[in-house]
């Protein structure tokens, strides 16, 4: 089973949606349990709910080597740290957040070391160094075209790798503005200290190696996969409809449950 912890803003919702079309209704986007991590419970539900699941792929898939998975193979996107932080940011102020990027940088905990704590579940920069190297696959935003080649090759299922890139920016002013400003390009530096040392680890050992196993360089060009002109494609349809319409409503419906059993408990052990 492919394991995907999809980082914010490092293409993962391009390759969320590359599993979702190949996999249809047996890839599962572990964001509709609405918990900040998807635990063990969560995954053995999941592989009740999805007919021959071949694919979890989310955000909360935190500290993925915590999970018991049959035959997985773990596989994440990096990306630069300062790139990733500002767009996170620019993203946000299209959702509508109005505060200024210092006040964002020092409160929200998604523009501060993400890559790290997602992998390791914590700031623990070793952790998440294990995790890299315990991955079947790590692919670079900055080298997508080429990580899917890597990836094509290394995979445990043939994919469909053709897609349309998805939450993509109508414009980068927000984010070109950080960019030409010094002071808070260190600043996020400073911030992301655990985070730029992951990723030059990435770069520098754990990338090279996929390139090595498939007879490909970190440098190499390779052709676009990027065909689509849209994305009505019917397997990834029927996924998302099955994702969103389905599983996304049997989990309210089980946290509901969830919830009710955990405040019976309190009032049981309120009242002896």
């Amino acid at each position: 089973m492919i394991v995907f912890l999809h980082i914010p803003k490092t293409a993962g919702s391009t390759f969320q949606f590359i599993l979702e079309n190949s996999f249809g209704v047996s890839a599962c986007h572990t964001n509709h349990v609405k918990k900040p991590v998807f635990c063990q419970a969560d995954l053995d539900f999941a592989r009740k709910m999805f007919p021959g699941l071949r694919s979890v792929a989310g955000h909360n898939l935190i500290d993925p080597l915590s999970l018991y998975v049959p035959n997985p193979f773990y596989l994440t996107f990096l990306r630069e740290p300062v790139a990733r932080v500002f767009s996170h940011y620019q993203d946000s102020v299209r959702s509508g957040n109005r505060r200024t990027f210092e006040e964002e940088l020092s409160r929200c905990g998604q523009l501060e070391n993400l890559q790290v704590k997602l992998t390791s579940g914590g700031k623990n920069l070793d952790k998440a160094k294990r995790f890299l190297e315990r991955c079947d696959f790590v692919g670079l935003t900055e080298k997508f075209e080429l990580s899917l080649q890597i990836f094509e090759r290394l995979g445990p299922y043939p994919l469909n790798l053709s897609y349309k890139r998805r939450r993509v920016a109508p414009d980068n002013r927000i984010r070109e503005s950080l960019e030409a400003d010094g002071r808070l390009v260190e600043m996020t530096r400073e911030y992301n200290r655990l985070d730029i040392e992951l990723y030059e680890f990435a770069v520098a050992e754990v990338f090279p190696k996929f390139c090595a196993q498939t007879g490909l360089g970190p440098l190499d060009k390779v052709p676009s996969h990027e065909r689509y002109t849209n994305k009505l494609k019917w397997k990834y349809l029927l996924g998302n409809f099955y994702n969103m319409l389905f599983y996304r409503q049997i989990c309210k419906v089980r946290n509901n449950i969830q919830s009710e059993e955990l405040g019976g408990g309190s009032q049981t052990n309120s009242m002896q």
